[in-house]
């Protein structure tokens, strides 16, 4: 479900430019196999942070099919993504698509739970993007802010939820309570936090960006 008005959402999918065969693969892939990926224009705002930013290493939590990692590494300059996916068939397909787009020498899957993984990773890490179960955001970024490098970029997908987060508690909604709550709890967290300098955007399911301090 959009966060948008109809009509603006219209526009903005009919504002997107054509794809890669890749690229376009995947989107496909995510629609018969019911895969969550990241809305296009989130996807662009990784791959325009990234080309701005020039990250030598990007932490990557949630991989499914590397959506999101192929706009990214189509625009990095330098550096690699280390990107985290449990799901094993998810990590082959990735693998796969990533290799015959020709960008999986800037990736490395990392395929394990991200509670686990992310510990054992040695940073730092000069942009974290948050996209996995969502009721585990907070724990994601706790593990991974000590490796965050001085000048880190966080971003941080779904925190809008199709636009659930701002109904009333007793409302019908399309997201868990368990997750509704999370997100809340960390979009609040997000804002007001002496550690990072964020906000929560209206860009496609709704993102945080944040800038260390």
């Amino acid at each position: 479900m959009p966060i948008f008005a109809e009509h603006v959402d219209r526009y903005l999918q009919n504002l997107r430019p054509e794809r890669s065969p890749v690229m376009a693969e995947m989107e496909e892939i995510a629609v018969r196999e019911h895969v969550p990926i990241v809305h296009w224009e989130t996807g662009r705002f990784l791959a325009a942070l990234v080309l701005t930013k020039d990250p030598q290493l990007v932490l990557e939590v949630g991989t499914a099919i590397g959506y999101s990692t192929l706009h990214m590494a189509d625009a990095l300059p330098t550096g690699k993504i280390i990107t985290i996916e449990r799901d094993h068939h998810r990590v082959e397909q990735a693998t796969d698509l990533l290799t015959r787009a020709g960008v999986i020498d800037k990736v490395e899957i990392v395929e394990a739970d991200a509670m686990q993984a992310i510990s054992d990773l040695p940073g730092p890490f000069d942009l974290i993007f948050l996209d996995a179960s969502k009721d585990e955001y907070a724990d994601y970024l706790r593990l991974a802010e000590p490796k965050a490098a001085e000048h880190a970029a966080l971003v941080v997908d779904n925190l809008l939820m199709s636009g659930d987060v701002a109904l009333e508690d007793d409302s019908e909604a399309n997201w868990r309570p368990e997750a509704l709550a999370a997100a809340r709890a960390f979009n609040q967290e997000l804002i007001s936090s002496e550690r990072w300098l964020g906000a929560v955007l209206p860009i496609g399911d709704g993102v945080g960006f944040a800038a260390r301090r």
